[in-house]
C-alpha cells in the first residue's frame, strides 16, 4: 500500500512539475522558431497562431491556443469516462493553462535568438528534442496530475481497454493529421508541419527513455524528502 505524502514530499513534487511544465515550454518555444514543425498537441495551435498572425488577429498566441486545445482534451476525457471520471482531473485544465502561460513568456525571449539558416532551425529543433524530453521526464516523476493529452490516453486504455502506449501513438498522429487539415483548409497548403514535427514524434519518445534510466536524482530528492537514505547517502556516511 502507497504511504501518504508528507507536506515537504508534496512541496518537492510540486517544484518538480512547475519546473517540467517550464522546461517543456521552453523546449516547444525552440521549436517555434526554428519554423520546422513543432511536437504533435501544438502543431494545431501553431497552424492556428500562424493563420492569426497573417490575419493580422494577435491575440491566438500559440500559448492561449495551447491552452484551448487542453481544455478540449479534457471535454473529451469527460466524455468518454461520463461517471468514471475523477473531478479532481479537472486540474489537467489549470496544468494546461500554466503551461500555455509560460510557453508566451518562453516565446517572448526566445523569438529573440537567431536562425540564420537551416543548419541552425535543425540545431534549435534537436536541442528542442532534448529540452523537452528533459520537461516531461521532470513532470512525470513529480506523480501528481497528468497533462490533458496522457489523461486522454489513459481515459481511452481504461475505457475500452486498449494498450496505452499505441493509444499515445494513435492520439499523436490524430493531432498532427488536425494540424494538416487545418492548415489545407486555411491556408491551402500545409504550413506548421514539417521535418521537425518528425524528428520530435521519432526522438522525444526515446530520449525521455533515456532520462529515466541514466538520470536517477528526482528520484533520489524525492526519497529524502520521505527520510529514505539513498546509496550515495550510505556511501559518504561510511
Amino acid at each position: 500500500m502507497e504511504t501518504s505524502r508528507s507536506v515537504k514530499e508534496l512541496f518537492l513534487r510540486f517544484c518538480l512539475m512547475l519546473a517540467g511544465l517550464y522546461i517543456l515550454a521552453q523546449g516547444i518555444a525552440f521549436t517555434v522558431i526554428a519554423n520546422l514543425g513543432t511536437d504533435a498537441i501544438t502543431s494545431p495551435a501553431l497552424v492556428t497562431h500562424i493563420f492569426s498572425t497573417q490575419a493580422g488577429v494577435e491575440f491566438f498566441t500559440v500559448g492561449r491556443t495551447l491552452i484551448c486545445i487542453h481544455i478540449l482534451l479534457v471535454f473529451l476525457q469527460i466524455a468518454i469516462l461520463r461517471s468514471q471520471y475523477k473531478p479532481v482531473q479537472l486540474l489537467q485544465i489549470a496544468m494546461g493553462l500554466l503551461l500555455g502561460l509560460m510557453l508566451d513568456g518562453c516565446m517572448s525571449y526566445t523569438s529573440l535568438l537567431p536562425v540564420p539558416n537551416y543548419a541552425a532551425a535543425i540545431g534549435y529543433t534537436i536541442l528542442a528534442c532534448f529540452v523537452s524530453a528533459f520537461g516531461i521526464f521532470t513532470y512525470v516523476k513529480a506523480d501528481m496530475v497528468p497533462l490533458s493529452a496522457e489523461g486522454l490516453c489513459l481515459a481511452l486504455s481504461k475505457r475500452f481497454g486498449w494498450n496505452f502506449s499505441r493509444v499515445k501513438v494513435s492520439v499523436d498522429c490524430a493531432m498532427i493529421a488536425l494540424a494538416v487539415v487545418a492548415s489545407l483548409i486555411l491556408f491551402g497548403e500545409v504550413v506548421g508541419v514539417r521535418e521537425g514535427s518528425l524528428i520530435c514524434a521519432a526522438s522525444i519518445g526515446f530520449i525521455i527513455g533515456a532520462y529515466f534510466r541514466f538520470f536517477p536524482y528526482w528520484d533520489k530528492l524525492i526519497e529524502r524528502s520521505r527520510g529514505i537514505k539513498t546509496d550515495s547517502d550510505t556511501t559518504h556516511s561510511a
